[in-house]
């Protein structure tokens, strides 16, 4: 799917180049004049030094985005159930997120599909008070069943979607209203193509979207085309990567915390060559080692 969704931006930006128009032209028009975006950003520990970093951190996005919404992680790994202090750290983290930022500014918290149902609510009621604006992943998205529970049981809305692939995938999640947010990737559920029509069937039922990105640039290009076009949009994901600095000739600039639609013809980024073969270069740091295994040798998610 993520080849088909390679194929699929691709031929939409040889096609706006061909008719010299963005991408969200020939998708119907633009519904919105800039997207709006959140970044992630979270108080991993309560020690001293993590939250100076914390809010070192915290100050620079705000100077530099003006974001008005954040996401961040649980933390750490996770099991079905957890002691209490492992709850209880993470639920004071959240609220202390929130006395940083301010009612104006909204928190939302990725579990990453990790939990059990039973521990997903228990958490979910624990920071309610806080007003989340959303919950993404609280179980794996297989069950869907599993997941509705959480959101029958939640006061604020649920999200899903970052590893569901094409229309057929979010079919059952969308009739079932299992979430309220979904969050198709357009480089992994079938391109710019697939997700504006999954986007067009959670409509009916009232479901906003956040399209899922974590990959870089040409990504983000894609996903902000289908935002432009679609009326239920919610937010979108960029992270800071994705903006495109040592990439693009121009990189995608944050103001206020929203991004300025695309202007120029196909997908409307230019890439930097020089650039982008010294970064593609440089080594990248590979992902492992024994933080992703439990105490008792099984594997952990991340």
């Amino acid at each position: 799917m993520a080849a088909l969704s390679g194929i699929d931006q691709a031929l939409w930006d040889i096609t706006g180049k061909y008719y010299d128009a963005p991408v969200y032209r020939l998708l119907g028009g633009q519904v919105r004049n800039r997207v709006r975006v959140y970044t992630h950003w979270g108080i991993p520990s309560l020690d001293d030094a993590a939250k100076d970093r914390a809010r070192q951190r915290l100050e620079d996005l705000m100077q530099r985005g003006g974001y008005t919404a954040f996401k961040t992680g649980l933390g750490g790994k996770w099991r079905a159930h957890e002691p209490p202090a492992i709850i209880d750290g993470f639920v004071k983290r959240a609220y202390l997120m929130r006395e940083w930022v301010g009612p104006e500014v909204e928190l939302a918290f990725d579990f990453h599909g990790k939990l059990s149902p039973a521990l997903a609510i228990e958490i979910c009621k624990e920071i309610a008070a806080m007003r989340p604006m959303f919950v993404e992943e609280p179980v794996a998205q297989e069950n869907v069943e599993a997941l509705k529970q959480v959101s029958d049981h939640v006061a604020f809305p649920i999200a899903t979607g970052e590893r569901l692939l094409s229309r057929w995938e979010f079919r059952k999640v969308i009739e079932k209203q299992a979430v309220s947010f979904i969050q198709p990737d357009c480089s992994h559920a079938g391109g710019i193509t697939e997700v504006k029509k999954i986007a067009n069937m959670a409509e009916v039922y009232y479901m906003h979207l956040m399209p899922h990105n974590a990959i870089g640039p040409g990504a983000l290009a894609a996903c902000l085309h289908v935002d432009a076009a679609v009326p239920n949009l919610l937010i979108q994901e960029p992270v800071d990567s994705s903006l495109g600095q040592g990439l693009l000739e121009e990189a995608w600039q944050v103001q206020k915390g929203f991004i300025e639609l695309p202007t120029y013809p196909g997908l409307g980024i230019k890439v930097d060559t020089d650039d982008a073969e010294q970064n593609i270069d440089n080594p990248v740091e590979e992902l492992g080692g024994e933080y992703y295994h439990e105490s008792d040798g099984s594997v952990a998610d991340w």
